[in-house]
């Protein structure tokens, strides 16, 4: 492993994913990110935990089979990894960002916008954290 070390958030699937294929260009959230990663690279982790078909809304399971163009995409989606990076380029209250489908857009939460997506393949095995910007290391074959 190389010393290289990126702040990095955890998501669950499909979100992490939907970020990896462009689909998603804002991670929504109850709070405005650390300021501290603001412009910095971050590493985009999915959570070990599925997420269950169940728990989403016929609308927002549509639009995930959109993205992923067909309904098998759901039990594929690989967990406990880091799928990509993008650089968090800034963050703005969600009623000042057009609302996808792909987020919680309610007022007095925050769109946090990410740029320049980097998907890492193969993806990279990491436990994840509840931190936001817990730190990764980069693996030596890694380039960011």
């Amino acid at each position: 492993m190389s010393g290289r070390i990126i702040p990095a958030i955890t998501l669950w699937q499909p979100w992490a994913c939907l970020i990896e294929i462009g689909a998603k260009r804002f991670e929504t959230r109850a709070h405005q990110p650390p300021k501290r990663l603001i412009g910095q690279r971050i590493a985009i982790h999915a959570a070990a935990r599925k997420q269950r078909k169940t728990d989403l809304d016929e609308e927002t399971f549509e639009a995930f089979c959109d993205a992923f163009g067909g309904h098998h995409f759901f039990h594929m989606l690989p967990l406990g990894v880091v799928v990509c990076t993008a650089v968090l380029a800034a963050a703005f209250p969600t009623e000042r960002v057009p609302a996808d489908p792909y987020g919680n857009y309610a007022p007095g939460r925050w769109a946090w916008r990410l740029d320049d997506v980097r998907p890492i393949t193969p993806h990279v095995p990491a436990k994840g954290m509840q931190t936001w910007g817990w730190p990764w290391r980069v693996p030596d074959e890694i380039r960011l």
